[in-house]
Parts: structure tokens; C-alpha cells; sequence
């Protein structure tokens, strides 16, 4: 698993989930990326936090912990994958890895550096262009009246 984030055309941290923290539950999402979000935030004043409604992300001790850090994650809809611009982002990591490392068979340190090499080949070019389509994806979505379209 990895976690990662950006805002506006600059990446963030990307961070492997380790296999040692287990499941992603509100304990180990408040131990583990809470911090890393606190202090990019801090870092890059003005930032506001857009995230799923994952479990980890939604519990109650998690939204508890953001507020005690002076950070109010911005509403946004569950179940929504064709707002959401790091879903874009993850679809091309995927495809990179899956043409760049077509083998099926590899160590963890190996899939690490794969997933690594596709996180550091996403430009500042494709993020800005996620933000281009912001408008263009809010208004697919309501066309479909909340279903799928083509993100």
C-alpha cells in the first residue's frame, strides 16, 4: 500500500504503508499519516485536506486528531472515485508500473522501487492538467447524476 498526496502541481510525501503497521484502521492511519498530513501542512500554510471517506480517514478518533492539529478536512462525497484527482494519479501509476515491469513475479523491494520509480514519474504537467479537468469532471458526474462517467 502507498499513500501519497499534492496540491496544485507539487507531489507530496509518498509513503509505504508497512506490512509491521497492519490494517488501516483509525490507530495506525493516526499514527503513521496524520503526522505526515499535519506537517506537510504546516509546511505549505493555506493547505486544506481533501480525502475519502475511507474508514481510516472518516473514524472518529482520526477527525478527532486532525481538529486537535487545527486541520478541517473539506467535505467530500463517499463513494465518489471520478472527483477525486489522486485516483487519477494512482490509474497512472498502475499503468506505468504494469508497462515498464511487465514480470509478474517479483521480490517486495523490488515492487517498493517499482512503486517508488511511478510515484517520482508523475509530473507537475499531469497534476496540473487534473486541476484543468476539475470543472469538466463536477459537471460529468452531475450529468450521470452521481454515477460513473468516463474518469
Amino acid at each position: 500500500m502507498f499513500w501519497g498526496c499534492f496540491n496544485g502541481v507539487t507531489k507530496g510525501p509518498g509513503i509505504f504503508w508497512e506490512k509491521d503497521w497492519g490494517w488501516i484502521g483509525q490507530e495506525s492511519y493516526c499514527a503513521h499519516i496524520v503526522p505526515i498530513i499535519d506537517g506537510w501542512i504546516r509546511m505549505n500554510p493555506g493547505l486544506q485536506l481533501m480525502q475519502d471517506g475511507a474508514p481510516g480517514h472518516a473514524a472518529g478518533d482520526t477527525q478527532a486528531d486532525l481538529k486537535e492539529r487545527g486541520i478541517t478536512p473539506l467535505f467530500w462525497p463517499a463513494f465518489s472515485p471520478d472527483l477525486n484527482p489522486i485516483e487519477t494519479v494512482w490509474n497512472w501509476m498502475k499503468d506505468y508500473i504494469e508497462a515498464k515491469y511487465p514480470e509478474e513475479d517479483c521480490t517486495y523491494d523490488q515492487l517498493r522501487e517499482a512503486v517508488q520509480e511511478a510515484w517520482d514519474s508523475i509530473t507537475q504537467q499531469q497534476l496540473a492538467s487534473l486541476l484543468v479537468d476539475m470543472n469538466q469532471r463536477c459537471e460529468d458526474v452531475i450529468a450521470a447524476e452521481g454515477g460513473h462517467t468516463k474518469w
